[in-house]
C-alpha cells in the first residue's frame, strides 16, 4: 500500500466518522449547559426564582394576540417587546427541554437566531414564553439534519400521545402530543394562543434537505409525573449501530497507519 493510498483511506475515514463524532460531542455540550443550568437553579434563592418566574408570567400576560411567524425566515418574525431579553434571563439559557422517545435534551434560549440554532432550541419570539398556565401557547424552535448535532432531526419519529417536558426555572411542565401538521412557512394560524389552553409546539423544517415545509408537533399540559420523564428514555449518544462503524473505523485506522509505518521501514531499509 503506497502511502498516497493510505492517505486517502484515512482522510475517507475521517470524512465518514466525522457526523457521529460531532453529532456525540455537540451532544456532550447541551448535557453540560443543561446540568449547569440545574446546578444554577439549585444555588439561587426562592425570592429570586419566585420574582423571576411572576416576571415571565406578567410577559406573558401582556403579549397581544397577533400571530407569529415564521422562525426560519430572517427578517419575519414579530417586532420583540423592549423587556423580551431581560425576562428569564438569570442564567445562559431559559430552560431546557426533554423529548424522551428521540432522546433529546436540549438547552432552551432566547430567540431564533442562527447561533442559538446551531447549539440548542430557540424560543419564538412573540410566543408566550415556556412557562405554562391557561391561554398560553409557546413555540420552540429547532434545526434538523445539522452535520454536527441532532437538536429536532428526528422530531418526525414522534407521535400523538408521545410525552415531552419543559424546565425553566425550578419547574417542570409536562406536554402531551395531540396533534402532528406539515404545513406552508407562511401558515402559523396553528401557533396562536387559544382561551383556557395550555399548548407548546415544537417546529422544525421538513421535508429532509429540502426544508421547504414546517413540521409542528404540539403538545397539551398534563399533569407531571417525575418518573415519566426517563420512561423509554432512546439512550443519549451514540446508538450501539454507530459505536459499531466508529469502532471499525478506529480498527481499519491502525491497520492502515501500521502498514503505512511499514512500508516507510521498508523503504528506508531500501536506501
Amino acid at each position: 500500500m503506497t502511502i498516497g493510498i493510505a492517505l486517502t483511506f484515512l482522510v475517507g475515514i475521517f470524512l465518514f466518522s466525522y457526523p457521529y463524532l460531532a453529532s456525540y460531542l455537540a451532544e456532550v455540550n447541551g448535557s453540560y449547559t443543561v446540568e449547569s443550568y440545574r446546578e444554577a437553579v439549585e444555588q439561587t434563592g426562592s425570592a429570586q426564582i419566585e420574582a423571576a418566574w411572576q416576571e415571565a408570567v406578567k410577559y406573558n400576560d401582556s403579549l397581544s394576540g397577533s400571530p407569529v411567524r415564521d422562525p426560519f425566515v430572517a427578517g419575519s418574525g414579530m417586532v420583540m417587546q423592549d423587556n423580551y431579553n431581560e425576562v428569564l434571563n438569570l442564567y445562559d439559557s431559559m430552560g431546557y427541554i426533554q423529548i424522551p422517545k428521540i432522546g433529546v435534551e436540549l438547552p432552551i434560549y432566547h430567540g431564533t437566531s442562527e447561533a442559538v440554532l446551531q447549539k440548542g432550541s430557540g424560543h419564538l419570539e412573540g410566543s408566550s414564553l415556556p412557562i405554562g398556565g391557561e391561554g398560553t401557547h409557546s413555540v420552540l424552535t429547532g434545526h434538523s439534519g445539522l452535520v454536527h448535532a441532532r437538536i429536532f432531526t428526528d422530531l418526525s419519529e414522534m407521535a400523538v400521545g408521545d410525552m415531552f417536558f419543559i424546565h425553566v426555572l425550578d419547574r417542570a411542565a409536562a406536554y402531551e402530543v395531540d396533534r402532528i401538521q406539515v404545513v406552508e412557512p407562511s401558515d402559523t394560524q396553528n401557533l396562536k394562543r387559544t382561551p383556557g389552553e395550555d399548548y407548546c409546539t415544537l417546529i422544525t423544517c421538513t421535508p429532509y434537505g429540502i426544508n421547504s415545509h414546517r413540521l409542528l408537533v404540539r403538545g397539551t399540559r398534563v399533569e407531571c409525573v417525575p418518573q415519566a420523564e426517563t420512561e423509554d428514555q432512546a439512550p443519549p449518544g451514540l446508538t450501539s449501530e454507530q459505536r459499531l462503524l466508529l469502532a471499525a473505523a478506529a480498527i481499519t485506522s491502525v491497520v492502515v497507519l501500521t502498514a503505512m509505518a511499514v512500508a516507510v521501514r521498508k523503504a528506508k531499509k531500501k536506501k
